[in-house]
């Protein structure tokens, strides 16, 4: 099976509204002509307005809704089509949401409420339109956190979100949404934990999130010059067990974390203090970096942020550099201000 990341999310949708009777959908935007960028297509035409909800624009009060939507036994979907328009509400997810069932003793009660936050870069986002607090929030308990990579991660996010009883958030990231799949068997298995989507000796690679696809291209091109990556990665962010990170790194000596925000109070940040203080192989490691965005808010010029991301190049150019290799990377179209020649916007 063939399938873009924004169909997989649109068929988890799909397949949880059809299944359960009591869920629902809601956010700005969720009904409109776009469709919050194809996730949401069809879905009021199946469903009727009173499950596909287009509401007023209050997010605080919406995720108090979206909430006591799922208290009452509700399969409940909140979306918003950029994480910084949520900031308004973290209110209700940090002392709501991530507590309810602690506080009240309800750990054995299901609450399946999903909030989607979707993450900007470049054109058109600038400082209010491209934050990914996704490493702050991943450190509460009391939430799961996901943030899928490919189509069948995000299929799975949204499904595991919405019915293991457990309030939950996706962070989803807009350059993605067009990116396809192939060979897609949905394989819950290969959602569990921390997975290797590329083996080798010589280096290990841990990232996560939208930067997934840029660093397959990076171990591809290295592979040409016998450079073999293990690359790790997750879609789960909270209660990690880095085992299998461990087990690469006491292999091959050298580790890159590549955080997909900057690198303060970064998830990288706090897995690599883990490696060193928990797995003791700070005697083991050779070489270790961790690359990520510049600490300062995005710009909206094309000039400025011209250096600002990390690309398949610059990973390739380090993990060359450690392992001594002349390469040869051949200029290629830069899109470094959208995700490609699809892209026309508006967001």
């Amino acid at each position: 099976m063939k399938i873009k990341f924004n169909e997989a999310i649109n068929l988890a949708h799909k397949d949880i509204l059809k299944k359960y009777r009591k869920s629902a959908c809601l956010g700005l935007g969720i009904n409109d002509p776009k469709r919050i960028f194809g996730t949401t297509k069809d879905l009021l035409e199946l469903y009727g307005s009173n499950r596909i909800i287009e509401p007023p624009t209050s997010e605080n009060a919406l995720t108090g809704i979206a909430f006591g939507m799922a208290l009452n036994g509700y399969k409940t979907c909140l979306i918003h089509q950029r994480l910084d328009f949520a900031l308004l509400s973290f209110d209700q997810i940090i002392n709501t949401l991530s507590k309810w069932q602690f506080m009240f003793g309800e750990e054995k009660k299901e609450i399946n409420c999903l909030i989607r936050f979707i993450i900007g870069r470049g054109w058109g986002q600038g400082p209010t339109h491209s934050q990914s607090y996704h490493s702050f929030l991943a450190s509460l308990p009391g939430l799961d956190v996901y943030y899928p990579y490919d189509a069948e991660t995000a299929y799975y996010s949204i499904f595991s979100g919405l019915t293991t009883g457990k309030p939950s958030l996706l962070f989803e990231h807009r350059w993605l949404h067009n990116t396809t799949s192939e060979n897609i068997l949905f394989d819950r298995n290969k959602f569990k934990g921390l997975q290797k989507l590329a083996g080798g000796n010589s280096f290990t690679i841990f990232s996560y999130g939208y930067l997934i696809p840029e660093i397959k291209k990076a171990c591809d091109f290295l592979r040409s010059y016998s450079i073999e990556v293990d690359l790790i990665s997750t879609c789960i962010l909270n209660n990690i067990n880095l085992d299998p990170l461990a087990e690469s790194v006491r292999k091959t000596k050298k580790i890159l974390l590549v955080e997909p925000f900057t690198k303060e109070s970064s998830l990288t940040n706090t897995i690599f203090s883990q490696l060193i203080t928990e797995y003791n192989l700070s005697s083991i490691i050779e070489y270790s970096k961790i690359i990520a965005l510049p600490s300062e808010h995005e710009s909206t010029s094309y000039f400025q942020t011209k250096n600002r991301y990390v690309n398949w190049h610059s990973i390739v150019e380090i993990i060359a550099g450690v392992m001594n290799k002349e390469v040869n990377i051949e200029a290629e179209d830069d899109f470094h201000d959208i995700p490609g020649p699809w892209f026309k916007g508006p967001f």
